[in-house]
């Protein structure tokens, strides 16, 4: 069933994030994902969001 399926091109937005990677300059801007990271290139979270999942995982998983 899926030998019958045909390449599709690849993500316009998986394209831009491969391209900021493969970036050497320092003053480049990450225009993949619209989401703030810091210079280590890690997304921090608010306490009360992960104070929400906590909730959540307690009380519904």
């Amino acid at each position: 069933m899926l030998e019958a399926l045909t390449p599709q091109p690849q993500d316009k937005i998986l394209q831009l994030i491969a391209m900021f990677r493969d970036d050497p300059r320092d003053t480049k801007i990450d225009l993949g994902v619209g989401v703030y990271k810091d210079a280590s290139g890690l997304t921090p979270v608010m306490r009360a969001v992960k104070a929400a999942e906590k909730t959540l995982w307690e009380n519904y998983f």
